[in-house]
């Protein structure tokens, strides 16, 4: 091993070997700051200073590890044994590492990333950039501080089935759903997926892109929509908060749970939208919430904002919402008897119905 390869550290070795004196935490960070204070080394250079820092690596407390490991991972000749060993650590230096290193290739983030423990995966999905294969396995993993990892990059551009898949497990993950919610480039219907937990911003920005929406491509009337729905809707005035979620599980072929949801959120809003699903009109959702035994606001301004909301959102836009954030149970399509070919319909029994019992009409020429 070289002797002259960092010529500084000859007084801080000498201390380090003296009785009851323990200079290996001083020494570390000397050692790291010669080493990235270079861009190039010589071989003799990385030899030695993977010789003496590897071991200290083992016995340095975490403090001093996570030093080093910001400077060393984002610099590219760092020795690979010294990487290794800063990950076998297995605490904040390790997530330090996996999060900047820059010599970790793509097989090695994929084999971490599926096998490595949980502190390993969040911090490769705290990358600022990985790719689509290791975001899937990330994602896969269903864990939620990799999930959290995942959302905090905004500009990550993720794969379409990953965003999926994060916006549905942020359904009751308040610190998810703001993550999600976010993104910039999140699509309109992941963005309805998050309704119940969007603050009343985005719940308003979500109601009124989904009525531009409709409008725009000529969209049919709901189709929950229900003949006599105002009338209904006054006679569930007063009712509790089981018969109302049995009555939107009905209506709209809702699970229990979800309708549940619906009837329990604070605001109102996501009831108020159900109905205009299923047709109702301002007036008489605007009577029930006055009359309903909920914990509802009642105050002048709340009313209002319900109201507006009921008016301005047509009934299909409101459908696109609820479809969206609650999960509808598909009903059964309807059965159209297939309907007979025009020439055999317009043939008596007898007649034959092929081409070729038509006798061909010549021309005149």
């Amino acid at each position: 091993m070289p002797t002259d390869a960092f010529p500084q550290i000859g007084p801080l070795i000498t201390a380090a070997k003296a009785d009851g004196i323990d200079a290996r935490m001083v020494l570390a960070r000397v050692l790291t700051d010669l080493f990235v204070g270079r861009l190039w080394h010589t071989h003799d250079e990385l030899i030695q200073f993977e010789a003496l820092v590897e071991p200290m690596i083992r016995v340095i407390d975490t403090r001093t590890a996570v030093a080093m490991a910001r400077k060393l991972a984002s610099h590219a000749e760092t020795p690979r044994g010294v990487i290794e060993a800063l990950l076998a650590r297995e605490d904040e230096a390790s997530y330090e590492v996996l999060r900047d290193a820059v010599m970790l290739d793509q097989r090695t983030l994929d084999i971490l990333a599926e096998r490595g423990s949980g502190l390993v995966a969040a911090a490769i999905a705290s990358r600022d950039d990985i790719a689509e294969a290791t975001a899937r396995i990330l994602a896969y993993r269903d864990e939620n501080q990799t999930d959290l990892a995942l959302a905090r990059k905004p500009k990550l551009d993720l794969p379409l089935d990953v965003v999926s898949l994060l916006c549905a497990r942020a359904r009751g993950n308040a610190e998810l759903a703001k993550l999600m919610l976010s993104r910039p480039n999140l699509g309109f219907r992941e963005r309805c997926a998050l309704f119940l937990e969007a603050e009343p911003q985005e719940r308003a920005a979500i109601a009124a892109e989904a009525t531009h929406r409709s409008f725009l491509t000529r969209a049919r009337p709901s189709p929950f929509a229900r003949k006599d729905i105002d009338e209904i809707v006054l006679s569930l005035a007063g009712k509790g908060k089981e018969i109302l979620a049995a009555t939107l599980t009905d209506w709209l072929s809702l699970r229990p749970e979800d309708a549940q949801a619906i009837v329990d959120d604070p605001t109102g809003e996501a009831f108020v939208l159900a109905l205009r699903a299923c047709g109702a009109r301002p007036a008489p959702i605007v009577a029930l919430l006055l009359r309903r035994g909920l914990h509802l606001s009642r105050s002048v301004e709340r009313i209002f904002s319900l109201e507006r909301l009921a008016r301005e959102t047509s009934g299909a836009a409101a459908a696109m919402v609820v479809e969206a954030f609650a999960q509808i149970r598909p009903r059964p399509s309807r059965h159209i008897a297939a309907q007979r070919p025009l020439r055999e319909a317009a043939l008596s029994g007898g007649e034959p119905a092929h081409a070729e019992a038509y006798p061909r009409r010549e021309r005149n020429r």
